[in-house]
């Protein structure tokens, strides 16, 4: 029992001499503290390349020349893409740059496919990563020392939308056709290796183009497209004329999101409908043609009122749709005043109003008279 006591005494007095033997090859100052600092100010806001990648730098406290381990991790968020390295160089005191030949890099990546696009490429997935670089020096024989590891973070997004540029239809235009044809071009160098995908959808309550095709459901979408082009399929959701339309293209490489072009708007007009609409409004005379049919609102309502026993008169207006619910308009009192006045009610860019949707327009005087406008509304933009 005793020679077991003995031992065990023995085993535990080489660990403490070996861990002092360690401690002893550390400047005395430097035990358990972050000698290393990591700068990653000269990566962030640039493109991040084989060229470029290492281009931080490692600020070193120690007072003589060290050995370290510097290691990199890129993630993106929400998927499963990363690559890492490792490598070892010799800092001086002082602020470092990095210069290791390239063969001395152990690099590792989640696929294949992401290795060639960038290391071959020199491209990386559009979507947001976050940039991780480590600094620990060691010991000649390869061990770590005992201090804090230097490391250092930043987040970044990668998004070519320059790179992918839509053709037709042109943005924002005005099509006669329910099966249009849709192209692009791209500017990668391997657009040959490349797959598309196209999305359109509608453009519903004011939304912007960018938020239309983000956040609605696609009426058509499609994959691995090998071409630059594709027509809108027979077999797709029927296109609906004056609805508009959304549409963009994202470029795979080997089913890696490479990036997105900025989404373009169409619209699907009737030529034989269009040839029949005013291009302008008319100003309606609310008390001789009330009730009015055929008035078409381009854009605007332009209403005569001729006040004849006031000086002046408030009139109280409100918007309903063909259910008879109320429309907000940005005002809703006009100022009269004696004789012949005319007004001018904008519509366009005010309220949200469907392209030849039937409205009416009430207007009530001073002395409580409805007077009520059946009207279009006309779009410019469509004409």
């Amino acid at each position: 029992m005793k020679s077991i006591n003995y031992l065990f005494k023995y085993n535990k007095l080489i660990m403490l001499v070996s861990m002092v033997l360690v401690f002893s090859a550390l400047p005395t100052n430097t035990l358990f503290a972050q000698q290393l600092i990591v700068n990653m100010a000269p990566t962030e806001g640039v493109s991040l390349t084989p060229d470029n990648v290492l281009s931080f730098q490692v600020q070193s406290t120690f007072s003589a020349s060290t050995n370290a381990t510097i290691s990199g991790d890129l993630h993106y968020k929400a998927t499963n893409l990363y690559w890492h390295y490792t490598f070892t160089q010799l800092l001086h005191p002082g602020l470092n740059t990095i210069n290791v030949n390239p063969f001395a890099i152990q690099w590792t990546f989640s696929s294949s496919a992401f290795r060639e696009l960038f290391m071959d490429y020199k491209k990386l997935p559009e979507g947001t990563y976050e940039y991780c670089v480590s600094a620990m020096p060691t010991s000649s024989t390869g061990e770590p020392y005992p201090i804090a590891e230097g490391k250092e973070c930043s987040i970044q997004q990668s998004n070519d939308l320059f790179l992918i540029n839509l053709i037709s239809p042109d943005n924002d235009a005005k099509l006669y056709e329910y099966y249009p044809l849709f192209s692009w071009v791209v500017n990668y160098p391997f657009a040959s290796l490349l797959t598309y995908k196209i999305r359109v959808a509608k453009i519903v309550n004011g939304q912007t183009v960018e938020n239309a095709i983000a956040r609605n459901n696609a009426v058509y979408q499609e994959s691995k497209l090998p071409q630059t082009f594709v027509n809108y399929p027979v077999s797709g959701t029927p296109l609906v004329a004056f609805q508009p339309y959304a549409w963009t293209i994202d470029a795979y490489y080997k089913d890696i999101l490479l990036g997105g072009a900025a989404p373009w708007k169409f619209t699907i007009i009737e030529d034989s409908v269009q040839k029949t609409l005013p291009h302008e409004s008319y100003f309606v005379d609310i008390k001789n043609e009330q009730r009015a049919t055929n008035y078409y609102a381009v854009g605007c309502i332009k209403l005569k009122y001729v006040l004849e026993d006031h000086l002046t008169e408030e009139l109280k207006i409100s918007l309903l749709n063909k259910d008879g619910k109320q429309i907000q308009l940005p005002q809703a009192v006009l100022q009269m005043k004696l004789g012949d006045n005319r007004c001018v009610i904008e519509l366009k860019d005010k309220v949200s109003l469907k392209h030849l949707g039937v409205y009416t327009l009430q207007i009530v005087d001073a002395m409580g008279q409805v007077y009520q406008l059946p009207f279009k509304y006309v779009n410019p933009d469509f004409l």
